[in-house]
């Protein structure tokens, strides 16, 4: 398909750097202010008594080093945290806390030992100086309380507890979100008077410290059975910078149905950096009587195969569209999951069980390394049959470029939203219990959290990191898990940093581009796969004053976004072998597509990827007709040109995306239930609020920094109203005088 450029000029003449000011003001008047809507729906009240959540008693041990000479063992006593640290020394241990530094200027440390003569054990609260990045510094407060600790001829173990909020400005808070933990340990204790030497034995990694991490089953009786899922041979080139790769696979035979307890990530690490180029995986059910026409013996010819491109029209058999249930995922940095004692996911049975899974792998190879990769799951399955059926969905913002976010923003929101039309048709009246969580953003990714609202009012997160690393994308298992009714809502609520970025990002599979999901293990298990939202494509446009586009009107624009239906019509230079639906997929055909992918543009590392991610986007492909003063323009060349960094537009953008229309779409694994689209405002309700922190010094810091940003908005806004009002009126004039 051609898109025809047709010239077009304002009736007022050209249109001057000043006039496109101007126009930028008043299309932040149009904004608005923000407006809450009403639910499209009321909750629906059970009927019957809810499966009572389970709270779950815990403490979690974990090794601060790759070869576990170094152990760290802590829970939650009310408002006290207990650690216990072990390490194969006779000296000192050190543990440190950051938000995301991994050194020590600035974090809250504290070093334990047992004193060689008096086999006393010993803590001392410490914090990292700004001026000496090698030397702890004593806090003026001791906030660390000893519980025990001994050592042997080998090993030293110490116990020790603080409160999880101690009001010192050198402590950090320990909460739920992620935190950067500091590690090391020396052959000799401290020597009074000096705290240097921190020793060569030293690292850090990400911890989430507060709930459950549930570990595979030690009882015998359990039968475990393991099930490898792999990808065999992906060739990963130089040249590949972004990659999804699916793999079909055929299920164990089970006469009976037997159940999924848990599972590990398998990575093929790449030899100079001895880590692997996976980013994510997913481990999805197919269903294989979707399509009519379908031939069912072409799964068992897949099987045999490769595997081929993820989402592609062109490489992808359609027939892999019904591949949608989720049993398995893990992101970067995460260790994969084991499912608590009272539930299962389940696999075999005779009785429409799923006889075929998709693995789908997502490669990031930024630094261009090369690798053959046999990447997959470890799947624990065992044939005693827990309580409960559990299931996976994923829930959150819709893949797509209508997700955007500005360049130059501190904090950016996006929320995905799964409503009552999805929630109250799919359901039950008892509702489900959501047990575990992950979320998963990409590199701008800095807050998230999944939001529960019923009648009006938030319930507290389900899950929440004011500090997410998309580098640690950990499984977060609930403590208390939370019973989701039918007409409730589920909110991925996600916050990005674009600061170092000079163009909009927007959504898409690259980590260069942005995604806002939520992958939820719940029972009972139910025919849910997924519930998305995104904003309706006519809003989006018109949100930044477009109306309409050459050559397309508005519904085909939609559908190119809704159903992906000619948007490869629209992107003439990559030329990839051809499957044909429910057509064979053979090793030959998959070196070919392998590649037709290294030499295709959007996986070359000529030029930056996000120079081919945007040439090739669809928002690059739309030239705007009317307004006619943004006419001939792309529309991403129209978002490019916004006053992003006038924080009082952006504000409004961010606003009105929100709190206006959002369709969601609910997809079901199963034929017998069709749940349509939904169209519906933002809903209304009482956010909930943390209970403020006790300390001070917190009250006054965040007391001074209401009133400033309060009082300055007012300032701004005041001062705004009234520069609009007179430029308007310029505007007019000078409207006026050109038409003379």
């Amino acid at each position: 398909m051609k898109i025809m450029m047709h010239e077009a000029r304002s009736p007022v003449g050209p249109i001057s750097r000043f006039q496109r000011t101007l126009w930028w003001l008043l299309l932040v008047t149009a904004l608005g202010s923000p407006r809450h809507s009403t639910t499209s729906a009321t909750p629906t009240a059970p009927t019957k008594e809810t499966i009572p959540p389970v709270h779950h008693r815990w403490s979690r041990s974990e090794s601060m080093d790759p070869n576990g000479l170094y152990t760290l063992d802590w829970h939650v006593d009310q408002k006290d945290i207990v650690f216990t640290a072990t390490a194969n020394t006779r000296g000192f241990m050190g543990l440190g806390f950051s938000h995301r530094s991994e050194h020590m200027a600035g974090s809250d440390l504290v070093l334990v030992w047992v004193d060689d003569r008096t086999g006393k054990p010993n803590v001392l609260d410490c914090h990292g100086s700004k001026d000496n990045h090698h030397m702890p510094v004593q806090d003026d407060t001791q906030n660390y309380h000893i519980e025990s600790g001994f050592q042997n001829l080998t090993h030293t173990s110490v116990t020790f507890r603080r409160a999880l909020e101690t009001c010192d400005p050198h402590d950090i808070i320990i909460g739920a979100d992620t935190m950067k933990v500091l590690w090391s340990y020396g052959d000799r204790d401290p020597v009074a008077g000096s705290l240097k030497g921190h020793s060569k034995n030293r690292g850090a990694r990400s911890i989430h410290f507060l709930g459950p991490q549930f570990r595979r089953p030690t009882d015998q009786r359990e039968d475990l059975r393991q099930w490898d899922v792999t990808v065999k041979n992906v060739s990963i080139d130089a040249s590949m910078d972004t990659l999804y790769w699916c793999k079909i696979l055929k299920a164990p035979t089970l006469r009976e149905k037997h159940h999924i307890i848990g599972y590990e990530a398998l990575l093929t690490k790449e030899s100079s950096t001895k880590q692997p180029l996976v980013h994510h995986m997913t481990l999805f059910e197919c269903s294989t009587n979707s399509y009519p026409g379908s031939d069912p013996n072409s799964w068992d010819v897949w099987v045999k195969s490769s595997g081929a491109v993820c989402n592609s029209n062109l490489l992808t058999p359609r027939d892999w569209d019904s591949c949608i249930t989720p049993v398995a995922t893990w992101g970067v940095g995460a260790s994969g999951q084991f499912l608590p004692e009272h539930i299962g996911i389940p696999i075999g049975g005779d009785k429409g069980a799923a006889r075929y899974y998709m693995l789908e792998v997502h490669y990031d190879n930024p630094r261009a390394k090369r690798v053959l990769d046999h990447s997959g799951f470890r799947i624990h399955y065992t044939r005693h049959v827990r309580r409960h059926d559990a299931g996976m969905m994923i829930s959150g913002v819709s893949v797509s470029d209508t997700q955007m976010i500005p360049p130059g923003q501190k904090l950016y929101r996006n929320v995905g939203i799964c409503g009552p039309s999805c929630t109250g048709a799919v359901f039950p009246e008892i509702g489900i219990n959501i047990v575990s969580a992950a979320l998963h953003s990409h590199v701008a990714g800095r807050k998230m959290s999944l939001r529960h609202v019923r009648e009006g009012k938030e319930l507290p997160r389900i899950v929440e990191d004011d500090n997410y690393n998309h580098n640690f994308q950990q499984i977060r298992q609930l403590e208390n898990e939370t019973n989701v009714l039918p007409g409730d809502y589920l909110i991925t609520d996600c916050a990005y940093e674009t600061v170092g970025r000079r163009r909009p990002t927007l959504g898409g599979y690259s980590t260069k581009q942005e995604m806002c999901l939520s992958f939820i293990t719940y029972y009972p298990k139910i025919e849910l796969a997924g519930c998305y939202s995104m904003t309706p494509v006519k809003e989006f446009f018109e949100t930044f004053g477009v109306f309409q586009f050459y050559a397309m009107n508005m519904t085909d624009v939609e559908n190119l976004f809704l159903y992906n239906g000619n948007i490869l019509d629209l992107l003439p230079t990559t030329i990839f072998p051809n499957f044909a639906p429910g057509g064979e997929v053979d090793d030959e055909q998959n070196q070919l597509a392998i590649r037709a992918l290294q030499n295709a543009r959007e996986y070359s590392i000529v030029e930056e990827e996000e120079d081919v991610l945007y040439r090739e986007s669809i928002l690059n492909r739309l030239i705007i007709s009317d307004p006619v003063e943004f006419h001939d323009r792309t529309f991403l060349s129209h978002l490019n040109q916004l006053p992003w960094s006038e924080p009082l537009f952006t504000r409004r953008v961010e606003q009105s995306i929100l709190t206006g229309k959002h369709m969601t779409f609910c997809r079901v694994s199963s034929d017998s239930i069709s749940v349509a689209s939904e169209i519906f405002k933002y809903p209304t309700f009482d956010t909930f609020v943390k209970a403020p922190s006790q300390c001070p010094y917190h009250l006054f810091m965040d007391l001074s920094n209401h009133h400033h940003s309060s009082s300055t908005a007012h300032r701004r806004m005041s001062s705004t109203k009234l520069l609009i009002l007179a430029l308007l009126i310029l505007y007019r004039r000078l409207s006026h005088a050109h038409t003379l």
